[in-house]
């Protein structure tokens, strides 16, 4: 705190001196109370004259900072000065009251309070933890490895010896927690959440930097020791220069160098191998890159071996060699007797095979290809490609027929050993002709496989069943030479078979393909029917099926006649409508009909093959079957304009109306007798219904709106229900208002009609049908106690109420024959099983008519409850509507909905109407306050209205004038919301916010983008809760916001983005945000221009849409009043005029106004 205190000069030397003054006679005054001063934080209670604001001094990010409880600026700074003042005084009087240690908070209690709330149970026993290790590290003054573990499982141990993590032990567990967090950050493992904030790391960091490095003084010091002692300093710098070579002979290989000043190469020993290695590990060698390769390639061979010469009698050695010849860069390295590299020769060599005298050998060879012999002795090289080594020249050649590494002669191999199908292979294989006297006695036979399979039961009288599967090898004379078992294949004896002495070569190629596809079945073996056998599941016949379009072309397969129903071709299905007039002449009950030629089968069957939708059926004599349906696109076409799922049950009754039957192409496939009834229907129609606007409507209807009251209009006239889906600000209410005009010329002495809405918009109707049918009589229900049904049968020609009234009044209203019943707002009865749903389909209407600009909000079903109150039965009952529409995997559903409702749905989107909208267009929406807040408003009212009366003119403007002002802002706050004014009002209703979320929720489940803006941030802050609670995706941006332009893009750029919560200082300029076309202006604020500012951060170059701007004014209130003085000011023509400048023009009957100070007086004067 006593930093504060050397702080308060400078801080206070910013303030103006007028306001310095004002906060010295304040303190002077004894005007600041309960001053309460901590290590982090100052309180205090200012009183500025009648009015009390709540100061608080934090410090926080190494920074101390001001805020208060008034969103009035001047008042804010004034409140905050005051208290420095105070605080500065008080620290004069006596420093000792600000010690640091006196002023030391429990470390929990500062914790909590940044958390504004209290410990978790989990956040509690980790910070016991952390307090256990302070109370250790107070007693012993150290901390180790195991007990970092114990905050943190991941702390790696590294020592039995005190961490050194602090100068002086900490004394505060504030202070410990320092060390701990930056100990725990060092090492790159997490902070709990809870506490990641409330440590500064910074300054703990800089306190301890020179610290450690002091303590690497002595470290560094014997390091220097021991490097001066080091005699590998003086070789510092020198590096062997040479080259290397490898020395081949026909016995060994050894590495040799040339170093330095060495004109020579000689063979390397062991020592210097190793020297070498030492020298290349530390950059010490400079030699040619391939000469590296060579040394690092001798190296691993003579550490694997333990020698510095290669011998060729050892393999492994021999696939050194080879491998150092596959490397082109190192052919000029490795070199002969001669000291010449060894040459490549330029033919490949290749067996050459003779028969001996006696005819019992055959007699193997290496020769060129020109078949020459190639000097000796020779030696081999094995590895990806065999080498022969001749003299000074390397040969590719054959693989080798053994281990040996020396060639000399020639290879005899017993013609025995040839006299086999394998022999033959062999010689085949090594591209060697076969010897006369072979050749003659061998037989190529190619076998082919034939798979043979048949379904069988596990045991008799057993219901489980399984597919067997037997595999044989056929030869071209229809002889089954070998059967496939679990072992794989095994020859089948012959004994048919003649005695000679021909060699048979059999191709088994299929065999294997053959043994591949079986085992993709997963068979078991059988022994009883000496098979591979798999379960028939009803997963099988697909399995099978794509097992058996897949086999080989080689591989034959036989099945028994049941598996064959499954090879076969789907059976071909057609489809016609069976329509059946109900009892009422506008409704038809369609059953779809199909029909299958080329198989005899019972309807249930026809059932199960079509609800299976192309899947197979095992039918009762256990066969299988499947079933195509033959539609033509006009057929599917229809189906579609329909809404009528092929995938429905086949015994399904779908109820349609006639005016969903309605086409030209329903006629192909519904009986004629049905078909007639429909087209006598349709005579009686008028499916083109366009009056005139109608008599008694005082405004003009835009070119779209006429479209919408003429679907009304055609919705009346054949007796249809509907909904109107337009999006939000087009005009829902005043076509609903032209279209009640119109009913009531039909029917001048009907019934009255009924409009539900939700509490929120009562008034707009209110306005609505004032402004535009000034000559209907229309009741607004305030309260259900006002329901006079003999006064509504013969004065009332409208009323409207809201959903809550509706509920319960229904028993009343259900006895009323209405003229037509509007629900706006109507995704309020989406849920068919609440009570609004319920009480809405209980009223009795000539007409019915839905408004929303959701009609699809959450799931379809909301929208089965909407048709069910405007149109019953258009979609089917619960079940059925479930069935067919409400399937989450069904991709169609919603376009088979919307054929369905086509006839009785309209909905145009904002861009569809684009032309005839103006580019921006404003509306205020007044929200009547609820009984709380009303309440709250007039105490707050009166205690304004007190110190107006009570001061003199001169008092107003001068002494009086922050307390007015703050008076005045109390009044906006319960205005907005009542917890602005008293957070103890948080659970208090606001009818504003109470439309605010109703009107954004509308909007994001239309997908539209909207800014909010509001002069006070802490009113933002409980939108932005309510938004999160609410699962609303927003966007922030105050004048606290650093990344504006970050935040900005980020918005603009989300789809799923749809508020974007902004000050009106912060935000009502500099901005460019198109990607919005909604504007909600939550509060007046007290300059026009600024408020116009704001809208036009989304009505701006690049906007396509049109921008619609709403402003949320409290009935009733200050706020009506404040925009009728916005025009008595004039300040339309000053846009610097913001709060502050207002406040300066205001005089004493600016504030008898706002305050109603003149109906104040005239009820004074009644008393």
């Amino acid at each position: 705190m006593s930093d504060l205190v050397s702080q308060i000069p400078s801080i206070i030397s910013s303030c103006e001196p007028r306001l310095r003054a004002e906060a010295e006679r304040l303190v002077d005054a004894d005007s600041v109370r309960g001053l309460d001063v901590t290590a982090e934080e100052a309180l205090a209670e200012v009183r500025l004259d009648e009015q009390s604001v709540n100061t608080r001094w934090v410090f926080e990010d190494g920074a101390w900072s001001g805020e208060t409880d008034v969103e009035d600026r001047v008042l804010h700074d004034l409140a905050l000065c005051t208290v420095l003042i105070a605080i500065q005084r008080k620290a004069q009087r006596d420093p000792a009251a600000f010690k640091l240690a006196d002023l030391e908070v429990p470390f929990q209690e500062v914790v909590e309070k940044r958390l504004a709330r209290q410990f978790t149970p989990e956040e509690e026993a980790y910070f016991s933890k952390v307090d256990k290790r302070f109370q250790r590290v107070q007693q012993t003054g150290t901390i180790y490895d195991h007990d970092m573990v114990r905050l943190h499982p991941k702390w790696s141990i590294q020592s039995v010896d005190p961490l050194p993590l602090w100068l002086e032990a900490p004394k505060t567990l504030r202070e410990f927690w320092d060390y701990v967090a930056l100990a725990l950050t060092d090492r790159g493992l997490p902070i709990p959440t809870f506490l990641r904030n409330v440590a500064n790391l910074t300054a703990v960091r800089e306190r301890l930097s020179e610290w450690r490095q002091e303590r690497t003084v002595p470290l560094w010091k014997e390091r220097i020791r021991r490097l001066l002692n080091d005699d590998s300093l003086a070789s510092q710098g020198v590096r062997r220069q040479g080259d290397l070579r490898l020395l081949i002979t026909p016995a060994e290989a050894r590495l040799q160098g040339r170093f330095d000043d060495q004109e020579r190469y000689h063979p390397l020993t062991g020592t210097e191998l190793r020297d070498l290695e030492e020298a290349q590990a530390v950059g010490g060698l400079m030699v040619p890159p391939e000469a590296e390769l060579l040394l690092l390639s001798a190296l691993g061979q003579s550490s694997a071996n333990a020698s510095d010469v290669c011998r060729f009698d050892l393999d492994s050695h021999g696939q050194w060699l080879g491998s150092l010849f596959q490397q082109p860069s190192l052919e000029g390295r490795l070199v002969t007797l001669d000291e010449h590299p060894f040459r490549r020769g330029s033919s490949l060599l290749k067996w050459q095979a003779k028969e001996d005298g006696e005819g019992r050998h055959l007699k193997l060879s290496i020769v060129t290809e020109a078949g020459e012999s190639i000097p000796g002795p020779l030696r081999v090289l094995h590895g990806s490609e065999t080498l022969y080594l001749s003299g000074d020249t390397v040969f590719v050649g054959p693989r080798w027929m053994s281990d040996e590494t020396k060639v000399e002669g020639e290879v005899s191999i017993p013609l025995a050993a040839l006299n086999t199908q394998e022999g033959i292979e062999f010689l085949e294989k090594i591209g060697l002709p076969l010897p006369p006297s072979i050749a003659g006695r061998v037989r190529h036979e190619k076998l082919e496989t034939r798979v043979r399979a048949a379904c069988q039961k596990k045991a008799p009288g057993s219901n489980i069943e399984y597919a067997t599967f037997q595999a044989e090898a056929v030869s071209p004379d229809g002889k089954v030479r070998e059967k496939l078992g679990p072992g794989g294949w095994a020859p089948v004896l012959d004994h048919s078979a003649k005695d000679d002495d021909s060699i048979v070569c059999r191709n088994r190629d299929a065999l294997l393909a053959t043994e591949a596809v079986i085992r993709n079945l997963y068979p078991s073996w059988d022994i009883e029917a000496q098979g591979f056998r798999v379960r028939l599941t009803k997963a099988f016949p697909d399995q099978f099926n794509a097992w058996a379009h897949n086999l080989p072309e080689s591989v034959t397969l036989n099945t028994d006649e049941r598996l064959q129903t499954i090879l076969a071709d789907p059976l071909i299905a057609r489809v016609r409508l069976e329509a059946t007039q109900t009892s009422t002449i506008d409704w038809f009950d369609l059953r779809m009909i199909f029909e299958i030629d080329g198989a005899d089968l019972k309807p249930a069957e026809i059932r199960k093959l079509v609800a299976a939708k192309g899947g197979f059926v095992q039918l009762a004599d256990g066969t299988w079957r499947r079933v195509k349906l033959e539609l033509t696109e006009e057929q599917i076409a229809l189906m579609d304009q329909l809404g009528i799922d092929l995938d429905s049950p086949s015994d399904e009754l779908h109820q349609l109306h006639w005016r969903q039957l309605a086409g030209d192409k329903a006629k192909e496939v519904i009986n004629p007798r049905a078909w007639q009834s429909i087209t006598q229907r349709m005579e009686l129609a008028r499916l083109e219904e366009k009056p005139d606007s109608p008599e008694g409507l005082a405004v003009t209807l835009r070119p779209y709106q006429v479209e919408g009251y003429h679907f009304l209009a055609y919705l009346s006239v054949n007796k249809f229900g509907g909904i109107l889906a337009d999006d939000m600000g087009l005009g829902k209410t005043i076509q609903s208002i032209s279209w009640v005009l119109w009913l009531r010329t039909r029917f001048r002495n009907a019934w009255p009609c009924l409009v539900i809405c939700p509490k929120s918009v009562l008034d707009v109707w209110a306005n609505e049908f004032v402004k535009a049918a000034p000559g209907l009589n229309v009741q607004i229900l305030r309260d259900k106690d006002e329901l006079d049904l003999e006064k509504l049968k013969s004065e009332t020609q409208v009323l409207v109420m809201n959903y809550a009234q509706m509920r319960g009044c229904i028993e009343y209203l259900e006895t009323v024959k209405w003229l037509a019943v509007i629900m706006d707002e109507a995704q309020q009865i989406k849920n068919p099983d609440s009570q609004a749903a319920r009480a809405a389909r209980r009223l009795k209407a000539e007409n019915r008519l839905a408004l929303t600009g959701t009609p699809l909000e959450n799931r379809l079903l909301d929208l089965w409850s909407l048709m069910t109150f405007a149109m019953p039965g258009a979609l089917g009952d619960r079940a059925y509507f479930t069935r067919n529409f409400d399937r989450r995997k069904d991709a169609k559903a919603s376009e088979r909905l919307s054929a369905r409702l086509r006839p009785f749905l309209l909905r145009r989107t904002k861009g569809q109407v684009a032309r005839d909208l103006p580019s921006r267009s404003e509306e205020a929406l007044l929200c009547e306050m609820s009984t709380d807040q009303a309440r709250l408003y007039k105490e707050e009212l009166a205690r304004a209205q007190h110190l107006l009366l009570t001061s003199s003119n001169f008092e107003v403007l001068t002494r009086k004038r922050f307390a007015v002002l703050q008076a005045l802002t109390r009044l906006r706050q319960i205005c907005c919301h009542p917890q602005l004014a008293n957070a103890e009002n948080s659970k208090t209703e606001s009818a504003k916010f109470t439309a605010t979320l109703e009107l954004i929720e509308e909007l994001h489940a239309e997908g539209h983008k909207v800014l909010l803006f509001s002069q006070f941030v802490s009113m933002l802050e409980i939108l932005r809760d309510k938004l999160t609670e609410m699962k609303i995706p927003y966007y922030w941006l105050t004048g606290s916001t650093q990344n504006r332009s970050e935040v900005v893009d980020k918005f603009q750029n989300d789809e799923e983005a749809c508020v974007f919560l902004l000050s009106l200082k912060a935000g009502g300029s500099g901005l460019n945000l198109t990607a919005a076309s909604y504007v909600i202006l939550y509060d007046p604020w007290w300059n026009p221009a600024v408020e116009a500012q704001a809208i036009d951060r989304a009505h701006r170059i690049g906007q396509t849409q049109p921008v619609m701007a709403y402003r949320m004014i409290t009935k009733d209130s200050i706020e009506e009043k404040i925009m009728l003085l916005q025009q008595k000011k004039q300040l339309m023509s000053n846009n610097i005029l913001g709060e502050g400048g207002f406040a300066r023009t205001l005089e004493k009957t600016d504030f008898e106004f706002l305050f109603d100070l003149e109906a104040e007086e005239k009820l004074r004067q009644e008393d």
